[in-house]
């Protein structure tokens, strides 16, 4: 009985202070592009904006839109920054080098841009992230209730 209680405090725990463990792991690595951004050395800075901006971190999608703008560390794509500022202009992000409607009109294709933008938003979006978190949450509950059967018959 004592073991079963520690186990279900432990899990408590560990899903109480999650959100704190990921915000210090997003925070240190964003400090890490950023000095890399500021070094010039672009391309490692990109590959941590990225990573980030894809977990939703909307300062990393408006990084990840100016390098495209600009060049930084990729080649310029102004369909593919225009897309990357939608998502973080979606999340708040008011200090972007470029607002996405004037990326949108530097683009050759606003119709390509747009439908870029739209299947980001769609991966990476505000409720695309949450109804991922909460089909892994549902799934992590079945798991430790046992619901989800056994794999040993397929």
């Amino acid at each position: 009985m004592k073991t079963g209680f520690i186990k279900v405090f432990f899990v408590v725990l560990i899903v109480l202070h999650a959100p704190t463990l990921l915000a210090a792991g997003t925070s240190e690595m964003r400090a890490e592009a950023d000095k890399y951004f500021i070094e010039h050395n672009f391309k490692k800075a990109y590959k941590i904006y990225y990573k980030l901006a894809k977990t939703g971190d909307h300062h990393s999608q408006g990084r990840v839109a100016q390098m495209y703008a600009t060049g930084e560390g990729r080649s310029v794509d102004l369909e593919e920054a225009y897309a990357w500022s939608v998502l973080a202009e979606e999340g708040g992000e008011k200090y972007l080098a470029e607002p996405s409607e004037d990326l949108l009109q530097r683009t050759d294709d606003k119709s390509a841009a747009q439908k870029k933008a739209s299947k980001l938003v769609a991966k990476y979006g505000e409720e695309a992230l949450k109804e991922k978190a909460q089909r892994r949450a549902e799934q992590d509950r079945a798991r430790r209730s046992g619901s989800m059967g056994s794999n040993l018959s397929r």
